[in-house]
């Protein structure tokens, strides 16, 4: 079992708060005693290494233009009260373990290939990680998200844009059925409330 930079070896008893210990061995090679439910919801990244690091080498990098894009990408991920959470560490989109440290991600995305390039996933299902991003312009985002994902109704399969399109309801309003409960196919079919004056 992996958690982050931390993989598990055994359990190593408890601590004297009865609370679960394990013996985990890290990437940088260290093996440590962690309490194992802090190693599981990643409150516990790394035997100690991970700290040490963003208070020395980690940077010197921290004006560096990549920098912020790197920190909303992990705020994104990680956060509850980022307000785009919702739609990815919500709905488990993570990060490589490896991206947790900067230079790393620096590595392996590169420097910003051109003016206004963002950092796109190809899968948009799929996590942040050096097989799945790419440098994308906004057009290149915006069909990329979940708004042209293809939806099949009765049969038929349109993308949520075109279906929106059909049915005369705009995104917004199909999203906001969505977060009520609605299925897709109810939030894009169900005909508008009458309005009386």
């Amino acid at each position: 079992m992996r958690y982050n930079m931390l993989s598990y070896v055994k359990d190593a008893g408890k601590n004297k708060h009865k609370k679960t210990l394990w013996e985990v061995r890290c990437e940088c090679g260290k093996t440590s005693i962690k309490i194992a439910s802090q190693v599981r919801t990643g409150r516990t990244k790394s035997c100690g290494c991970l700290a040490k690091a963003g208070n020395n080498t980690t940077h010197g990098l921290r004006k560096h233009p990549l920098y912020p894009t790197w920190c909303n990408m992990k705020a994104r991920c990680d956060k509850k009260n980022h307000p785009s959470y919702k739609n990815y560490g919500g709905r488990g989109i993570s990060y490589d373990s490896r991206w947790l440290s900067f230079e790393n991600f620096l590595e392996d995305v590169g420097e910003r290939p051109f003016e206004g390039a963002s950092l796109d996933r190809v899968d948009n299902d799929g996590a942040y990680c050096r097989t799945n991003v790419r440098w994308a312009n906004r057009e290149t985002q915006r069909k990329n998200s979940r708004q042209i994902t293809p939806v099949t109704i009765k049969g038929e399969t349109r993308l949520i844009t075109e279906w929106c399109s059909f049915y005369n309801i705009s995104i917004g309003s199909m999203h906001r059925r969505m977060k009520k409960g609605e299925s897709v196919e109810s939030a894009l079919t169900r005909p508008k409330a009458k309005r009386f004056r």
